[in-house]
């Protein structure tokens, strides 16, 4: 499995996984693909950057990464900024996106669902991935002025 840079393949929102089993099996092919070549500074990937359709993505912290299933942002700070950021399917293009503080994250773990707030440099992951599975990719968020 590959990144695909094609924007056809990311543009499109993803639907969510009947079962926890079924985004853990995702979840496992998303980790593999960032073990591997190009891939090893990876913090997150969402599932339609390789081609697939669930709301599923991984999301590295404290340099483990973790699955995120049928996740959605259910709260955000009022207080934004500027992040330089980057994306696996954009190799080598930067942009500066406006993003929260901070985030409260909605997602499915083995006993169902919980919310879990994330900060700074992590929360940017989780608006990056969640923006992938809505079909928004940090070319739709580029700013005038943006850093490229």
């Amino acid at each position: 499995m590959r990144i695909t840079t094609n924007i056809k393949d990311l543009n499109f929102k993803c639907s969510d996984v009947e079962t926890y089993e079924q985004g853990i099996i995702i979840a496992k092919k998303l980790i593999i693909v960032c073990m591997f070549g190009n891939n090893k500074n990876a913090v997150g990937l969402a599932h339609n950057q390789i081609r697939g359709n669930k709301n599923v993505y991984i999301a590295k912290s404290k340099n483990t990464f973790r699955p995120f299933i049928n996740a959605s942002i259910v709260d955000a700070s009022e207080e934004i900024f500027e992040h330089k950021e980057g994306c696996m399917s954009f190799p080598n293009k930067y942009n500066s996106v406006t993003r929260h503080k901070w985030v409260k994250v909605n997602h499915l773990i083995k006993d169902g669902y919980v919310t879990e707030t994330f900060t700074g440099f992590e929360a940017c992951i989780h608006q990056h991935e969640i923006d992938h599975l809505k079909g928004i990719d940090i070319h739709h968020k580029i700013k005038e002025g943006a850093i490229k």
